[in-house]
């Protein structure tokens, strides 16, 4: 049977250039997602598909992105961290081509498909890689830095590809990410090195691997902080998801608007994150969550004062959201690390699994509940609500089976 146990390890240097690094290949799936949401009108244009249809090509990037999150830290596991990244950025560089030359909405869904089984290496593979080099307060302190740096996606993606389709076509928004995979490629290549010394490795035994999965699904306390996670998360994921829609019914879909938007997103995380960072050590991981949970409750009744008694538009049906992510950063880093504190031996896996938690709540967002949420700032308030409530609710189970298995 696998063993999760293990003595941690003193702390490794961390060498030269390595958060920037990490946040960057961390946020190049998000980043891939939201950057295309304002050309959505032009991809339907041009390529003759209907909105639903064009809807369709982000859950054909979220479906794989989820599946492939369960492979990519586990291979790194037994292979080395630096060699999944590498493969991914490569495959993610050429699925970007492939959506950059589409003729029609089946090779570009078939385009972003490929490119979503890439892109989440850097997300998982890189967690993992922090904790290889770093531990307790001084892993938040660094996860809470390249959460600073990976809340920046969010703010400038969709501002930009808003831009590049405006002026130039919704085909140079996979101009520039088919740079972005080649010049991340070279960086890797050229700065990061292995993270995950040989004699730390697992085989990658097909077998073993299954038992693995089951054995992490099985502690609940993990489970229930991936899920925790995942679910606080798109409380304000539900937002980007949706953002074309909504903007649409609420004021417009300009430039202007989703400069509203994605700031107050990229604001609330940035602000967020910076403080976790300093109160790393300080605080503890229960009142830091307690903390944030508690900035997110108020961000959700501020939505409801706003639905009520403001009348509808910017910026005050997005105010909520600056709120409600700021308190979410909060948590983010603790939350990471106590769940990947749970498989301590097999960090790539947790990591995967942890990933996977979120991109298939996102997928579940985007597919099922933002079509039904999208068309009033109303509804959308009861989804940010609904989020945070079944999120806590998981805490809380994690919390108690902690305190049942050590009783």
């Amino acid at each position: 049977m696998t063993s999760f146990s293990a003595t941690p390890a003193a702390h490794r240097p961390i060498p030269k250039g390595f958060a920037p690094l990490i946040a960057i290949l961390t946020a190049i799936g998000p980043f891939s997602i939201t950057m295309y949401l304002p050309a959505f009108p032009d991809i339907g244009a041009n390529l003759g598909a209907t909105p639903v249809e064009v809807q369709e090509t982000l859950a054909a990037y979220l479906v794989p992105f989820a599946f492939m999150m369960l492979w990519h830290g586990s291979i790194s596991d037994a292979i080395g961290r630096r060699k999944v990244i590498l493969a991914g950025l490569l495959i993610y560089t050429v699925a970007a081509l492939i959506c950059l030359f589409a003729q029609n909405i089946l090779m570009l869904s078939l385009g972003r498909a490929l490119q979503g089984m890439a892109a989440g290496a850097g997300m998982s593979v890189g967690r993992a890689a922090v904790l290889d080099l770093l531990k307790g307060a001084a892993a938040q302190r660094l996860m809470a830095r390249i959460s600073m740096l990976f809340a920046l996606a969010p703010a400038i993606s969709p501002m930009l590809g808003s831009v590049l389709a405006t002026h130039f076509g919704w085909r140079a928004v996979f101009v520039f990410l088919t740079a972005l995979g080649g010049g991340l490629l070279f960086a890797v290549w050229r700065f990061l090195p292995e993270t995950l010394a040989p004699e730390n490795r697992q085989p990658f035994k097909a077998g073993p691997l299954l038992r693995s999965y089951g054995q992490a699904l099985r502690l609940p306390k993990f489970t229930f902080l991936c899920l925790a996670l995942a679910l606080s998360v798109n409380g304000s994921m539900i937002y980007v998801l949706s953002a074309p829609h909504f903007l649409g019914a609420v004021a417009d879909t300009r430039f202007s608007s989703f400069a509203w938007l994605f700031l107050s997103v990229g604001l609330g995380m940035i602000c967020g994150s910076y403080v976790s960072s300093r109160s790393a050590g300080k605080v503890s991981p229960k009142k830091t969550l307690t903390l944030g949970f508690s900035i997110m409750l108020s961000g959700c009744a501020v939505n409801f004062i706003a639905v009520l008694f403001l009348p509808v538009g910017l910026p005050q049906n997005i105010l909520a959201v600056l709120i409600y992510t700021f308190g979410l950063a909060l948590t983010m880093p603790s939350l990471q690390l106590m769940a990947l504190e749970q498989l301590p031996t097999r960090r790539g896996l947790a990591s995967s699994l942890l990933g996977a938690f979120q991109v298939s709540v996102n997928s579940f967002t985007s597919i099922v509940i933002a079509p039904l949420m999208w068309h009033s700032a109303g509804t959308m308030a009861i989804a940010m609500s609904g989020y945070w409530l079944t999120g806590l609710l998981a805490l809380a189970v994690s919390w108690y089976a902690h305190r049942a298995s050590t009783t």
